[in-house]
């Protein structure tokens, strides 16, 4: 996967020498004076954004300079090393420092949290640390959960530091440091990652090679050269952007997290950096069209864009077409921490091609898998498999787990028989990975994602609902912005219930006609007939770890509070294993008619009233109180271990510092509408006709269409336009 415009010398990389870090040394010889790394330092006196920066030639040598330093200070080859910074220049440095004297950078997220940080901590033992002073005062309060630290080392000089800084280590050395020879198969960092909301963070062991099959896939998928400039929010591809020979733009601190992005800062830096590449999550890019089309500003030298983290709706990728070049694509990326890019597919041709399929509930299109990448579809199972076998195996076009292997594919967890044991199938020399999603693949071998194995909501021991089919059915809806679909009750007689967040501006006026038209959307498809209960909301909690991600589990339990039911009990596997019956027939394709076919109407539907229907109407914010009743027991130490009075300060002083997830502003105006049975439309017009009220939608409000019968052997969409775009914005 070599990209012809890269110097040939650059990639005729050694068999022998597998150390990431030889890009950068390769990088400073071939262009010493190209700009590596760019970041925001302040505003000039005239308001102008001004920048400090690393030439290539500057980035090997502090890395290197700080390289001696460390092996002077102790830190030698597999030295586990957390690094609990902010990234910001010295971050890269310090990180390629390890990689280049072959230890192993263990990456602490700050956004994480200092519980988090500490069980992590206790789950890789790290030797050495390396720390923020800002991070540094919270960390003395830990310091007993860090027993395995030996050598502590600060950034900067603080009198509050604890340990020796940087600056003592750093030895101006003209001559280059002798590169550690590493293989593929050795361990070049650990990340940490989690599948969901439930689960602990994982270490995740990331090789110099699997590293190495990373960069080339980003090479290849995001079409990139020599002359490209990249800004992106995620910290391994950060991380790995300088391996890349390109200009890097490192985001400030503070648009780290989803909701704090600016995206007149973003604007800024393409003016100013001719950025060409974008990688972020959906949620950031979706922030950016919004600003784009609030100030009609129009990006030229935006040459390709990349989403990863979470799924892109297809009507968000059609808005930010228009203010970027026509053959500019966007490419949503599907992969995860143990294996950063598994497949992806372009914005052109899910507009064109799925995503009409995806509206019909046949999940959301992946695209084929990336050179290296194998794909396979398994039943779906919680237990462990102990080694693979071809029995495994579900037919085409049957919904299960997708298991993944190849070259960018992490193989273990550090330390974790345990995960191991439920993430990995031996298959003789090889290893599979368990991804947790599931999906089928179709004829041409591509993906469709219909949602997370731990989310799914099994109604019956013949029936079991997937999220992302059913939910991509009320995304449809203009007033929808996003939607969930939460399992509440007992395992295996669960209750389906529809969360809603409204479009951002929606008042929640006429709530009861946008609940009769998503009751009557819900009974046009089979597989979303038994959904029946509905809830709105302002705005959705993310999670806490990636925040972008929307937080099911934190929903799950409001859903359960408001309906007054449990939460499902997934402690024994056992309970669920046999209840695997997918929502359609085992192979999709053949039966895609059959979705586009009349619905059969039940005879309470045919009499002309759906059937009874409980809708509950948000009207204050639940983000502060969910985050507060609920604590997070899968992580070990919880509060509740300890003695009250402890409880009683750590809630004192933690109401003293403000959380920057929670939103002050989350209360809405929505109409309380009474908790009894769904009334009809037309019932309640009848009813509001008798008090005197104008309760009828406006007549620019248009009402979702459900009985339209696609035919997908010619499906093709109607090309937007502007007017399209100013409506649903």
């Amino acid at each position: 996967m070599t990209n012809k415009n890269y110097p040939k010398n650059e990639m005729s990389r050694s068999s022998e020498q597998a150390n990431i870090s030889q890009h950068i040394v390769e990088m400073a010889q071939i262009s010493p004076y190209q700009k590596a790394m760019i970041c925001l330092s302040g505003r000039d006196t005239n308001g102008k954004m001004a920048y400090s920066h690393l030439t290539y030639r500057q980035f090997n040598q502090r890395s290197s300079d700080l390289a001696r330093g460390l092996q002077q200070a102790g830190i030698v080859r597999g030295t586990r090393t957390a690094l609990q910074m902010i990234p910001e220049l010295d971050w890269f440095c310090i990180a390629y420092a390890l990689l280049k004297i072959g230890a192993v950078p263990v990456l602490l997220q700050p956004s994480m949290g200092a519980q988090r940080i500490s069980y992590c901590i206790k789950a890789v033992e790290p030797e050495a640390l390396i720390i923020d002073p800002e991070l540094q005062k919270f960390q003395r309060f830990q310091s007993a959960k860090y027993p395995s630290v030996h050598l502590q080392i600060s950034t900067k000089r603080r009198w509050f530091s604890k340990g020796i800084s940087i600056a003592d280590l750093q030895q101006n050395d003209p001559t280059s440091i002798q590169l550690a020879e590493m293989r593929n198969n050795d361990t070049g960092m650990i990340l940490f990652s989690t599948s969901c909301e439930t689960d602990t963070p994982k270490p995740t062991i990331l090789t110099h090679g699997m590293m190495s099959s990373t960069l080339e896939l980003m090479k290849s998928v995001l079409a990139m050269s020599t002359d490209s400039v990249l800004f992106t929010t995620f910290p391994l591809f950060m991380l790995l952007a300088p391996a890349l020979g390109i200009r890097h733009i490192i985001p400030p601190t503070h648009t780290l997290k989803a909701n704090k992005l600016n995206p007149k800062f973003l604007v800024e830096s393409i003016w100013d950096h001719g950025i060409t590449h974008l990688l972020m999550s959906p949620t950031r890019l979706m922030l950016l069209t919004q600003f784009l089309k609030d100030e009609a500003i129009f990006l030229p030298s935006i040459q390709r864009m990349g989403a990863w983290g979470e799924n892109y709706p297809a009507h968000e990728l059609q808005r930010i077409h228009y203010y970027i070049n026509n053959e500019t694509q966007i490419f949503p990326l599907y992969g995860m921490t143990e294996a950063p890019i598994v497949s992806t597919l372009g914005s052109h041709k899910i507009i064109s091609e799925t995503q009409i399929k995806t509206e019909r509930g046949f999940g959301i299109c992946q695209g084929k898998a990336v050179d290296g990448i194998d794909m396979r579809i398994i039943e779906v199972s919680d237990r462990p498999i102990d080694n693979w076998s071809d029995d495994l195996l579900i037919s085409n076009g049957g919904i299960g787990e997708l298991v993944i292997r190849g070259d960018s594919v992490s193989k273990q967890y550090y330390s974790s028989i345990t995960d191991d044991a439920i993430n990995k199938i031996p298959d003789g020399q090889t290893i599979w990975h368990r991804t947790g999603d599931i999906g089928w693949l179709d004829s041409a071998s591509n993906f469709w994602f219909c949602g997370r194995k731990q989310d799914r909501i099994i109604i019956s021991e013949e029936e079991t609902l997937y999220t992302i089919p059913c939910e991509a059915v009320f995304m449809q809806h203009e007033r929808v912005y996003r939607c969930i679909i939460a399992g509440v009750g007992p395992i295996p007689h669960q209750i389906p219930v529809l969360i809603i967040e409204l479009a951002p501006g929606d008042s929640g006026k006429y709530i009861s006609s946008l609940t009769h038209e998503l009751t009557e959307l819900a009974q046009t498809y089979p597989h979303t007939g038994n959904i029946k209960h509905i809830l709105f909301r302002k705005s959705f909690p993310v999670h806490p770890l990636f925040h972008q991600k929307v937080n099911r589990k934190q929903l799950t339990i409001w859903a359960a509070k408001k309906l007054g039911k449990t939460l499902p009990d997934t402690s024994d596997p056992e309970s669920s294993d046999h209840i695997q019956a997918a929502i359609y027939p085992p192979t999709l394709e053949e039966d895609a008619m059959s979705l586009s076919a009349e619905p059969q109407l039940s005879e309470t539907e045919q009499s002309g009233s759906l059937p009874e229907t409980s809708i509950t109407v948000e009207t204050v914010s639940d983000t502060q109180t969910d985050q507060v009743e609920q604590p997070d027991s899968s992580i070990p130490g919880d509060s509740n271990d300890k003695p009250k009075f402890m409880n009683k300060v750590k809630t004192f002083f933690g109401k003293m510092i403000p959380n920057p997830d929670i939103d002050d502003d989350d209360s809405i105006n929505i109409e309380e509408l009474p908790q009894a049975a769904y009334i009809t439309a037309e019932q309640f017009d009848a009813i509001s006709e008798a008090h005197g009220k104008q309760t009828a939608p406006d007549e620019n409000e248009t009402r979702i269409k459900t009985d339209f019968q696609p035919s997908f052997d010619s499906a093709s969409v109607k090309p937007i336009t502007q007017a399209d775009t100013d409506k649903r914005g």
